[in-house]
């Protein structure tokens, strides 16, 4: 019985401390129009390297790494600074819902250049 109440009060502890874990803003984050922007090109890489017909998967891997490097570029940014802003952004819903509705608005605005191009 009072090994049961030890597991208790440990899962309890346990648990308030996981909860408390939420990471601190990254002193260099990726503001939120500019981190928008990068994962909707981040997102159609990614679709359109899954479209390329590489019969090996390094292969692909080493094509999205080539064009996420390009994406970190044209941004001034890099990848760590990236997932650190990522880490930040997905630790906060909120922010991260926020940040998806201008990731659909920036894909949508895209879309739309790319029509008015044919």
């Amino acid at each position: 019985m009072l090994t049961k109440k030890i597991f208790l009060v440990l899962g309890i502890i346990l648990t308030l401390l996981a909860c408390d874990n939420a990471p601190s803003r990254p002193k260099d984050a990726i503001d939120e129009a500019t981190m928008a922007k990068i994962l909707a090109e981040i997102h159609l890489t990614e679709a359109q390297v899954s479209r390329l017909s590489f019969k090996d998967y390094d292969s692909t891997k080493i094509a999205y790494k080539y064009l996420e490097q390009q994406i970190m570029t044209k941004y001034k940014t890099d990848t760590a600074r990236y997932r650190a802003s990522y880490n930040y952004y997905v630790t906060n819903p909120e922010q991260m819902t926020k940040l998806y509705d201008n990731v659909l608005k920036n894909l949508e605005e895209l879309k739309k250049k790319k029509k008015m191009a044919y």
